[in-house]
């Protein structure tokens, strides 16, 4: 999961790079461009239905609640269902699931997808961009001491004693490089095998500039927001983790 330190066993469920795009030339008829300009890699269409909650207060004091139905998201997908093309209005999503590749590998795809939909759409910058990944660590122990393998872990008052149960922690670090912010979600989760304990890493980077820039500079705060996850990850794991991860031995 790093330029320097690469893992024969990556804990990533899903990365996925976000684009938010402004003014799109957006129709219905875009969508079906878009498939068959990538279906040849991405045979598996589908749609994604997108809900929206919204709140009001009147002027009375009432509190009124709804749901609103948002314009769907077309999914485009590969045979294997490793590999995924998201496309709506002024967005564009680029995941990459299991088996994750190296950065290097995936990193191309996300480009491809933004060309054919500059192509299409014509949308005249981008807005905002944010890089995801989702880590599922497991460790084949049925209980462990957190702080051997992260970090990063809760930590209770004295007088309530050492152990705990489930847990969710949330941190934002901002200005990590220039105008990004990384947020750094660390969780229990369930496990699939007894004898294990399991947990959620999501370290999602947004990159908010104050101005729209032009698509063809995507390239250097895409990679950005992936070095400060990569500083963000291998901040929060220890060497006894690594072990598990299996690094690879550099050439």
């Amino acid at each position: 999961m790093t330029k320097d330190r690469r893992y024969r066993n990556p804990p990533v469920v899903e990365a996925l790079c976000e684009i938010y795009l402004k003014e799109s030339a957006w129709d219905d008829t875009v969508p079906g461009q878009f498939y068959d300009r990538v279906k040849h890699g991405f045979p598996v269409k589908r749609q994604r239905e997108i809900q929206e909650a919204k709140f009001s207060l009147s002027t009375a004091g009432e509190a009124a609640a709804g749901i609103r139905r948002l314009p769907p998201w077309i999914q485009f997908v590969t045979e294997s269902g490793d590999r995924m093309i998201q496309v709506a209005r002024d967005l564009l999503v680029v995941n990459q699931l299991r088996p994750y590749p190296r950065f290097d590998d995936w990193e191309p795809a996300i480009y491809s997808a933004l060309e054919v939909y500059r192509e299409l759409a014509m949308p005249r910058a981008v807005a905002r961009l944010g890089v995801r990944y989702i880590n599922r660590v497991v460790i084949p122990e049925p209980r462990i001491r957190m702080e051997e393998y992260f970090t990063l872990y809760p930590q209770l008052p004295q007088a309530m004693g050492e152990e705990h149960g489930g847990f969710l922690l949330r941190v934002e670090v901002p200005a990590i490089a220039g105008e990004h912010t990384v947020f750094l979600t660390f969780a229990s989760a369930p496990v699939d095998n007894p004898g294990e304990t399991a947990f959620l890493l999501d370290l999602y980077n947004v990159f908010q500039p104050s101005e729209p820039f032009a698509l063809e500079t995507l390239q250097c705060p895409v990679r950005t927001a992936h070095e400060n996850i990569i500083t963000a990850f291998e901040g929060s794991i220890t060497d006894r983790l690594r072990t598990l991860l299996k690094p690879e031995e550099k050439a």
